[in-house]
C-alpha cells in the first residue's frame, strides 16, 4: 500500500520532559490521594445535618477515593483493599460491597471548574464505551451483541479540558448536543471565539444558533452541501468558502485541525481507565462511563496543581 504523503506542519515535540515526567508521577499520587482522611468528621456533619433517617458513615470524598478504583476492581475487592488499609492506616474506613455499590453510582461528581481569562475555541465529538469487556472472535462467533452506550464531549481544544459532558444510549445527536452545550456555557458567562467539529455537524439549527452567538464556524460542510441558504444563510457562506478554497487551505484557514483534540481525549480516557464498562445495570453503565471522563478530568487536575 502505498504511503500517502502528511501536508502541514511536521510535528515538534517541545515538551519539558522534566516538568512532564513529574506530573505523571502526580497522576499516580492521585488514585491514593488519603486527604479525606482529615476532614472525616467535620465532612460527615455536613452531610448529616438536617438528613432525615439513618445518618451517612462514609463521607462522599471517602466514596470518591473508591470510584477511582472501581475501573479497575470489583466492589468486594474494593472491599477488600479497604480493609487491608485500614490494618495499616489508623482510622481508615470500611465500607462493605454492597455499599460501595449504592454509593459509587449515587455519586454525584462534576467536572473540575476553569477559570477563563479570553475567549475560547471549543470542539465536540462522541465516541462508543462497550458495554462489555467480550472479545472481537466472540461477537462475530456466536453473534453476541450488547450494544453501546455513547459519550459527547464538548472541550476546550487549546487547554483541552472538558467543558460538558453527556452519556446516554439513546438520545440527541451530536449536532443537537453541542448546541445545547454551547448554550449552556454562554449562559454561564463564557465567551466562545470559535467552535470546530466534524462533518456530522454540518446542520442548519447548528449554523443558525453559532451565528446567533457571534461565534466563528470550522465545520466541515459534507462533500455534497449545497451552497443555497435554504434556512441558514451562515451555513452558505461556509460552504461557498470550503468550495472555493478546497479543503486543504479550508481546514488552515479555519484552524479545522484542532479538532483532533477531541478524538485524543477520547483516547486518554478509554486507555487510562477502559474502554468498557464494568456494570451491569444500564443506569450503573451511563453512571460509569460519565464518572471515567470526570475522574480523568480531575486527575489532571491534580496533577497540575
Amino acid at each position: 500500500m502505498a504511503k500517502t504523503e502528511r501536508w502541514g506542519k511536521k510535528f515538534k515535540d517541545n515538551r519539558n520532559w522534566v516538568e512532564y515526567n513529574s506530573k505523571l508521577i502526580r497522576r499516580g499520587e492521585w488514585f491514593f490521594d488519603f486527604s479525606f482522611l482529615e476532614s472525616i468528621p467535620q465532612e460527615l456533619k455536613e452531610m448529616n445535618k438536617n438528613k432525615v433517617g439513618k445518618p451517612y458513615q462514609y463521607t462522599n470524598s471517602f466514596i470518591e477515593f473508591e470510584s477511582k478504583l472501581q475501573p479497575y476492581f470489583d466492589y468486594r475487592s474494593i472491599q477488600g483493599i479497604c480493609e487491608a488499609l485500614s490494618e495499616k492506616i489508623d482510622g481508615f474506613p470500611v465500607n462493605n460491597y454492597s455499599n460501595i455499590c449504592r454509593r459509587v453510582n449515587d455519586l454525584d461528581i462534576n467536572l473540575p471548574k476553569i477559570d477563563f481569562e479570553k475567549p475560547i475555541f471549543v470542539g465536540n465529538d462522541g465516541s462508543g464505551i462497550k458495554v462489555s469487556n467480550r472479545g472481537e472472535w466472540m461477537r462475530q462467533k456466536w453473534q453476541v451483541r450488547r450494544g453501546w452506550i455513547k459519550a459527547v464531549i464538548t472541550l476546550d481544544v487549546e487547554k483541552k479540558k472538558i467543558l460538558d459532558i453527556e452519556v446516554f444510549e439513546k438520545g440527541d445527536s451530536e449536532p443537537d448536543i453541542f448546541e445545547r452545550h454551547i448554550g449552556e456555557l454562554v449562559k454561564k458567562g463564557m465567551k466562545i471565539r470559535k467552535a470546530c467539529a466534524d462533518g456530522a455537524h454540518d446542520k442548519r439549527k447548528l449554523f443558525n444558533a453559532l451565528e446567533k452567538h457571534k461565534i466563528e464556524q470550522a465545520i466541515k460542510p459534507r462533500s455534497n452541501a449545497s451552497t443555497k441558504a435554504r434556512g441558514s444563510a451562515s451555513r452558505a457562506r461556509e460552504v461557498r468558502k470550503f468550495k472555493e478554497l478546497g479543503y486543504e487551505d479550508w481546514a488552515k484557514e479555519k484552524e479545522y485541525g484542532m479538532r483532533w483534540a477531541t478524538e485524543g481525549k477520547f483516547s486518554c480516557v478509554k486507555r487510562k481507565f477502559g474502554e468498557y464498562v464494568r456494570s451491569s445495570k444500564k443506569r450503573n453503565m451511563i453512571e460509569e462511563a460519565r464518572r471515567k471522563f470526570v475522574l480523568y478530568e480531575r486527575m489532571m487536575d491534580y496533577a497540575e496543581a
